[in-house]
């Protein structure tokens, strides 16, 4: 036999190798590929399945803080972490009552849990009072120059007012237009006081706040009466219905014992109260510990004669779910 013969088997088991090796690497390739594919889309599917329970755990949060705030209460004050709680008044009686709290905070449910927290609207000034003297206290107690303050006082009410002629120092849609993103001014009462962010003067320090102040966001809102509890009411809100330092003071100090019965007569004629009707509900649901949902609702408490107490949805709003602080981290 000749040589060329016996080197033929050879090389064909030689490529028959080759070939294996190739048809394995390729399937290896495939596999790979269709092993990442299921784990991706199997992480998808969980997120959205976890996603659509977190919503359904904050509702459910919602409707719990419904309940507390549907209860018989005529006083409201603050506890050590600022949230609303509940009191009442008997008649002819001076010394509210506290009314027991349901638990607020990992309330199992189901496949998660939830938590939530009321906070006192009326604890607020209505941006849409129309009153300028007032956010002019309100920005001069947050540490807002002149110039600002007037510039922002002019911009708000040219914002909420129906025609478009601007004020002195406002705003109105023929300088939104002229913007990189061009917009128009709302020429109604303001919605949501995230659009106070669109107004000319408001800039996110003064809308967020710093570490050296308070911001306009925790401070006013676009919805309630325009009167502040008394109970409940930031330092610079009193100073803008025209609390002095030393009045302010005192209201912060004896409110901490217990909330007011009713308003002191030294501070009659202010606008002022001790019963909230509108409150803030921040709701959040969580799946094996971690946020996956969250609502900030507005409900307003009313009474219907003989069929007792109602609440109406004014606002309700999704957002996205707050990261859960690592260990060892500073809160904001």
């Amino acid at each position: 036999m000749s040589a060329s013969c016996a080197r033929a088997p050879r090389d064909e088991r030689g490529f028959a190798l080759l070939t294996v090796i190739l048809v394995l690497a390729l399937l290896s390739v495939v596999v790979t590929e269709f092993a990442f594919s299921v784990r991706l889309e199997t992480a998808m599917v969980r997120a959205y399945r976890d996603g659509i329970l977190g919503r359904n755990l904050a509702e459910a949060g919602v409707q719990q803080a419904i309940r507390e705030i549907l209860t018989d209460s005529n006083v409201q004050g603050l506890d050590e972490d600022g949230q609303v709680v509940f009191y009442t008044l008997p008649p002819g009686g001076t010394e509210p009552q506290r009314l027991p709290s349901l638990t607020r905070q990992h309330v199992p449910l189901g496949a998660g849990e939830f938590s939530y927290r009321i906070l006192d609207e009326e604890s607020r000034l209505n941006i849409n009072g129309g009153q300028t003297a007032r956010t002019q206290r309100l920005l001069q107690a947050i540490g807002v120059d002149k110039n600002a303050r007037d510039t922002i006082t002019d911009s708000i009410e040219d914002w909420r007012d129906a025609n478009d002629t601007a004020r002195p120092a406002g705003a109105e849609s023929e300088d939104y237009l002229k913007l990189p993103v061009p917009y128009r001014a709302r020429n109604a009462n303001i919605q949501d006081i995230a659009e106070l962010l669109q107004i000319k003067g408001i800039t996110p320090e003064i809308y967020y706040g710093t570490a050296e102040r308070p911001g306009l966001v925790s401070i006013v809102t676009a919805w309630g009466p325009s009167t502040l509890n008394l109970n409940t009411a930031s330092a610079p809100a009193l100073a803008a219905m025209g609390f002095s330092d030393a009045e302010i003071s005192a209201v912060m100090q004896s409110r901490k014992s217990a909330p007011y019965a009713a308003v002191p007569s030294q501070f009659g004629g202010r606008r002022t109260t001790t019963a909230s009707n509108t409150f803030r509900i921040e709701a959040e649901g969580l799946v094996a510990g971690e946020p996956r949902g969250r609502i900030v609702a507005i409900v307003q408490k009313s009474t219907s004669t003989g069929s007792g107490n109602t609440a109406t949805i004014l606002s309700w709003r999704r957002d996205a779910p707050r990261p859960t602080p690592k260990e060892g981290s500073s809160k904001s």
